[in-house]
């Protein structure tokens, strides 16, 4: 056993003894357990990536480890009336382990919640590893409020995203960034040479994620920005999908230079305060301040569920709707299918061949328009428009990697014929 590992199972016992045994009172580390979790190892993220019940926990408690801004709810709370659907619990779902009830899937799967919403209706919801209350963190899930954001601020003609990032974010004038458009940004297509290598410590990735404060808080550097100065560029913008959460945090500090105000604040206030959340949400913020808005927010599951009505007719009633026409048209019919490529893991993922595109930071967009968002782990916001349906879920993959399957039977549920009416 090396010695992160050897570092990982000690701690990680300590942990699940220490639970067990203060099961009826203790709802958390103390400070010092959350010390000593910081400091065990070469690089937090490895926590992160152990999986089973020690990773759970810190999904659902990110909190105790990093600093966190909240995003307060505001007005009165979008009722989500109750009619679960025995067809739907007991709907049969194809995945890799064979046929079996959506029920005894969610049961039996790397799958910590599930809620359903059909029409502002919720027709199944269960939580087999968390509580419903429980904040869980949704990782890249997040990144639709930067795009959203974006889109905001595009309605009301502040921001071009047919416009090079540089005339917005000066400080980038002279470096790889200079002269690539927003919305190859926006569309993961930037070409600049920083890929998601989660699993090397000493990659592009990490070396700007330790600058900016994340998840190494004792690295951070005064301006982060300046990592992206240094960034080389591996092939012209507009080109191809290649995903990185670099392009997130970009716009990030687009969307503070155009607004004028902290990305938590706009969020709060423009999108977050009009979902009818029932509870406040938390942003992920480094030491600087600075919010971690590729992956940061945490959330009941029914409040993720009412920020994606949103995009759904339930949600997007009245003269001003958060989700605007002209964004949403966007997103269903404004990708570029080039940018995909036909081997892509995403079509594995869905199950079948209905990608046709990615935008405005979403995943997947099919060909009749649904559009949907990842989250590391295991976490997924599928949106229907047409079908008026949002199929929100969180996961922790297993200690041997492997995550649910909830986007594969998102996809079936859809066609099944369920929610046709």
């Amino acid at each position: 056993m090396n010695t992160v590992l050897r570092k990982v199972f000690l701690l990680g016992t300590a942990f699940l003894v220490t639970a067990s045994a203060l099961a009826q009172d203790y709802q958390g580390f103390t400070l010092e357990q959350s010390k000593a979790f910081h400091q065990q190892f070469d690089h937090p993220f490895k926590a992160w990536n152990i999986g089973g019940d020690f990773t759970r926990y810190v999904f659902l408690n990110m909190p105790e480890f990093w600093v966190h801004s909240p995003l307060r709810r505001k007005g009165p709370t979008k009722e989500l009336t109750v009619d679960y659907q025995e067809t739907v619990a007991n709907f049969t779902v194809s995945v890799d382990a064979g046929k079996m009830t959506l029920k005894n899937y969610v049961r039996n799967s790397p799958t910590d919640g599930v809620v359903i919403v059909h029409k502002g209706r919720i027709v199944f919801e269960d939580y087999p590893r968390m509580d419903p209350n429980d904040r869980h963190i949704w990782f890249s899930v997040s990144k639709t409020f930067v795009s959203t954001a974006v889109a905001i601020l595009e309605d009301r003609g502040q921001i071009d995203v047919e416009k090079p990032i540089d005339f917005y974010l000066q400080e980038l004038n002279g470096t790889a960034w200079q002269g690539i458009r927003i919305i190859d940004i926006l569309d993961m297509a930037s070409g600049i040479d920083c890929p998601e290598a989660l699993n090397e410590s000493n990659s592009c990735f990490w070396e700007f994620y330790d600058a900016f404060g994340f998840p190494v808080i004792d690295k951070v550097l005064e301006k982060p920005m300046e990592r992206l100065k240094i960034m080389q560029t591996l092939r012209p913008p507009g080109q191809v999908f290649k995903y990185t959460s670099v392009n997130t945090e970009v716009l990030n500090w687009l969307v503070e230079e155009v607004s004028g105000e902290r990305f938590s604040r706009l969020i709060e206030r423009e999108i977050w305060q009009g979902t009818g959340a029932e509870s406040n949400a938390l942003m992920l913020s480094t030491p600087n301040g600075d919010a971690f808005s590729a992956g940061g927010v945490s959330s009941n599951l029914r409040d993720l569920a009412r920020y994606g009505l949103l995009f759904t007719p339930s949600g997007r009633g009245g003269s001003n709707p958060i989700v605007s026409d002209a964004y949403l048209d966007k997103i269903q019919k404004g990708g570029r299918p080039e940018l995909s490529e036909k081997t892509d893991s995403r079509h594995r993922a869905l199950g079948d061949n209905s990608l046709r595109h990615n935008t405005y930071q979403w995943d997947i967009v099919t060909y009749d328009g649904d559009f949907y968002k990842a989250g590391h782990g295991g976490q997924g916001l599928y949106i229907s428009p047409s079908k008026d349906l949002v199929l929100t879920w969180f996961g922790t993959h297993t200690e041997e990697k492997k995550r649910n399957q909830m986007l594969r039977i998102a996809r079936q549920l859809v066609k099944s014929g369920l929610f046709d009416e």
